[in-house]
């Protein structure tokens, strides 16, 4: 069985139920294509980051704890909502979070499987 773990960036939480992020998980559809309909797999985890701009941020520890939590889960792949873009007006593109980038390498360095994008 394949454990996959859902990040949504914690500014999402205004106005994102996370409806199409699981329907998508469900029916293999979106970012979740790459899994066969009939495969076993385990959602394990749906987390939000601590956000750019909380006070918490600043402390490295919580967010760390929380990492390493979703780690000790061993999930087969984390995949990365789209939420976790910004708009960066210097480009006219979107890009992905720099804080969300971060983890995404930390997770990488651990061995699992980044996947970016959730139901697009």
């Amino acid at each position: 069985m394949k454990k996959i773990v859902i990040l949504r960036c914690l500014k999402s939480n205004d106005v994102c139920t996370g409806a199409s992020c699981l329907q998508a998980f469900y029916d293999r559809t979106g970012k979740f294509k790459v899994y066969d309909i009939d495969e076993n797999l385990q959602l394990v985890a749906f987390f939000s980051c601590n956000g750019c701009d909380d006070v918490r941020f600043q402390n490295q520890k919580g967010l760390e704890e929380k990492l390493e939590r979703i780690l000790a889960l061993n999930p087969s792949a984390v995949h990365i909502g789209i939420c976790t873009q910004i708009y960066n007006k210097s480009t006219g593109q979107k890009q992905e979070c720099d804080k969300i980038n971060e983890f995404s390498k930390y997770i990488q360095a651990k061995g699992v499987n980044v996947i970016r994008g959730t139901h697009t």
